[in-house]
C-alpha cells in the first residue's frame, strides 16, 4: 500500500470539514485545491462510513461527524476501501509458492513491516495531522 491520491485528498476533505460549519462539495474542492470529481468520490467514500454527514437545502452541504481525536488514519484507509497491504504475500489467503511451508524469511519481514505500519496508521490521529 501506498498513500494514494484518493486517500490524500480524503484527508484533505477532512480537513476542510473540521471547523464544524457545512460546507458544499465544490466548497471543500476550492478550499483543498481539489479535482471537483474526485472531490465527490471521496465525499460519497467518507459519508459511507459515517465519518460525514451530508444535510441537503438551502444550508445543507457536508459536516464531520467524527471526532478527530479517535479518528486515524487508518479509519480514512478503511473508509476509503483501500488496499493495505504493502505486497500480496501479506494479504489474507494468498496462496505464495515460496511460503507454502511458512518458513519463506521474506515474508517473515513484509510482515514485520506490515504490522509496524498498521500500527502507525492505526496510532496517527488526524486531530495530530490538521
Amino acid at each position: 500500500m501506498l498513500i494514494t491520491r484518493e486517500m490524500d485528498y480524503a484527508v484533505r476533505v477532512v480537513r476542510a470539514l473540521k471547523d464544524g460549519t457545512k460546507v458544499s462539495a465544490s466548497e471543500v474542492a476550492k478550499k483543498e485545491h481539489l479535482p471537483q470529481a474526485i472531490t465527490y468520490k471521496v465525499l460519497n467514500s467518507l459519508l459511507k462510513s459515517k465519518l460525514i454527514g451530508s444535510m441537503r437545502g438551502v444550508n445543507g452541504g457536508y459536516y464531520l461527524k467524527c471526532d478527530l481525536a479517535n479518528t486515524t488514519l487508518y479509519d480514512i484507509c478503511v473508509a476509503l476501501g483501500e488496499d493495505m497491504s504493502i505486497t500480496e504475500c501479506v494479504r489474507e489467503g494468498y496462496d505464495c509458492i515460496n511460503n507454502r511451508c511458512g518458513e519463506c524469511i521474506l515474508n517473515k519481514e513484509f510482515n514485520r513491516i506490515q504490522s509496524s505500519l498498521n500500527r502507525e496508521l492505526q496510532t496517527t490521529t488526524l486531530d495530530k495531522l490538521l
